[in-house]
């Protein structure tokens, strides 16, 4: 009986002998090594400098977190300001190198909102979602400010330049949009520059077949082909679209608490002079 009572003690100090420092090694590597995370950040209306400084931070963070595997950017955005929108595409471009990023587009990607898409390693779209309008639209300065004006001290100190000079302008900025387009997407699209420039808007089933996104589908589809770039099969989704992104959605009068694209696409009121990657809808 005592021999008995002998064995059983030395096999249970052996198998804690092994299985705690199995455990320990276990536990460490649940701390050394976390859950590996799809981040989810969401992208919608307009898009302006203050708004696109909180997504960017944030676009940063997850690059350098180690336990974000890739990114979701979930968007419903009609464009907006061309330094914003140019500022965000620099941004995606600068995530993709050290992680995957796909783009969601739900409502809507125009103009400005698919500027920042292209820089994605993928583009998934609805089927009914508004992709396109690649170009720029301006916005002209008030008239009756010329009559408080003086004196100026050059020809062009009130206007920046001639109306051909502006207009000069117009198209290098649009030069630039189709640009970063085609470096993007070129061994994917189907048509060329010249009918992409003419500032129409497809929906999402058309956008495929143009090459203009890569795959019809909602965000979880997204969710799942970023996992697949990063190679992770085991991973848990989480939002990181910034706190004040948040609050100014929620703010958002919409029809009986729906978006749409005419409620994502609406005009803001007062909308300074100067040019815009936006999409406008089209008068009745």
């Amino acid at each position: 009986m005592r021999n008995a009572l002998r064995s059983i003690l030395k096999a249970a100090d052996l198998a804690l002998r092994i299985l705690l420092p199995l455990l320990a090694g276990y536990l460490l590597a649940l701390y050394l090594i976390p859950t590996p995370q799809i981040a989810v950040i969401r992208v919608e209306g307009d898009i302006w400098g203050s708004y696109t400084a909180d997504i960017s931070q944030v676009l940063e963070q997850v690059g350098s977190d180690r336990a974000v595997r890739a990114v979701v950017l979930d968007v419903s955005s009609p464009g907006g300001e061309v330094s914003a929108s140019e500022g965000l595409y620099f941004d995606l471009l600068k995530l993709r190198e050290r992680k995957p990023v796909v783009v969601s587009i739900d409502e809507m990607a125009a103009s400005g909102a698919y500027y920042i898409a292209c820089a994605a390693d993928r583009i998934y779209a609805k089927p009914a979602s508004m992709v396109g309008n690649i170009g720029v639209i301006s916005i002209l300065g008030q008239e009756d400010l010329v009559d408080e004006v003086l004196m100026t001290t050059g020809p062009f100190k009130l206007t920046g330049g001639s109306q051909d000079a502006y207009i000069r302008q117009m198209e290098l900025l649009k030069q630039t949009f189709l640009a970063a387009i085609m470096a993007q997407r070129q061994d994917r699209l189907q048509v060329g520059p010249d009918l992409l420039s003419r500032g129409e808007i497809y929906l999402g089933l058309q956008a495929q077949q143009m090459g203009l996104i890569d795959a019809i589908g909602s965000q979880a589809e997204a969710t799942a082909e970023a996992a697949q770039l990063a190679r992770v099969r085991h991973y848990r989704v989480v939002d990181r679209t910034p706190e004040s992104a948040l609050e100014s959605l929620l703010s958002v009068d919409e029809p009986q608490g729906h978006s749409t694209a005419a409620t994502v696409a609406d005009l803001p009121q007062g909308l300074p002079p100067g040019c815009y990657y936006r999409y406008v809808e089209p008068l009745p």
